[in-house]
């Protein structure tokens, strides 16, 4: 973890690898029962743990991304289009400038346009910069049949499987007497700045159904699927 080591000891671990990884998180309402740092939570639980059998370093998590349809709710924070993209380039840029030659963006939160944020960082800097490489993996890459099977209902936002995971990392910030089930539908073909007009408590799933023990198999699941990403990568 880059945020626990000393310039000397980064400059010692550049020996030894060219790897890193970047995780991106948000902070974006999750219902009336879980935090708004519930993906950064979540990202940094997954790459830390999964770090610790790899050769990439983890560099600081970026907290703040793009939130469309929860924009409006207090306490969600998100942050503009070319903001984030030029964040990730300016990131990219002093990575590599370090010695880092091969680097992972990874994202829990899956919205679409953060995610094209991201790419289209990656993508921009790989023109100037053809002899790095950048890849992007999102938690939506780690949602294998497997998972599925723990699951009883389709992983969405604040919902069974998000709140799962909070339970079995960070029990104390839920609030399960406050769970309800929602699954919001917007006008069809309509371009909103947000989703609050349409959604009541924005939680989009069954958050009901939640326990620690799925959340325990799920990020267990989860880890070894994106192990085994970082493994093909690092073999690239």
């Amino acid at each position: 973890m880059l945020e626990d080591m000393t310039w000397l000891e980064v400059e010692e671990a550049l020996k030894k690898t060219n790897s890193v990884i970047v995780p991106f998180g948000s902070v974006e309402e999750h219902g009336p029962h879980l935090p708004t740092s519930t993906d950064s939570d979540l990202c940094y639980a997954i790459v830390k743990k999964v770090a610790e059998g790899t050769n990439f370093l983890v560099a600081p998590i970026v907290n703040y991304g793009l939130c469309r349809s929860t924009r409006e709710f207090p306490g969600t924070v998100s942050i503009g289009f070319e903001t984030l993209k030029q964040l990730v380039k300016d990131i990219l840029f002093e990575l590599v400038n370090q010695g880092f030659s091969k680097i992972v963006l990874f994202s829990f939160h899956a919205g679409s346009t953060h995610l094209m944020a991201l790419k289209e960082a990656a993508f921009d800097f790989s023109l100037e910069n053809k002899s790095i490489k950048t890849f992007l993996v999102s938690s939506i890459d780690l949602a294998g049949q497997e998972l599925l099977k723990v699951l009883e209902t389709i992983p969405q936002h604040a919902c069974e499987l998000e709140t799962s995971l909070m339970l079995f990392l960070k029990p104390e910030t839920v609030q399960m007497e406050k769970v309800v089930e929602e699954y919001p539908s917007g006008p069809r073909f309509l371009v909103s700045p947000s989703g609050r007009d349409w959604m009541k408590t924005g939680v989009m799933g069954d958050p009901r159904k939640a326990s620690a023990e799925k959340g325990e198999k799920i990020f267990n699941l989860m880890t070894k699927r994106l192990k085994e990403i970082l493994t093909d990568i690092a073999k690239d």
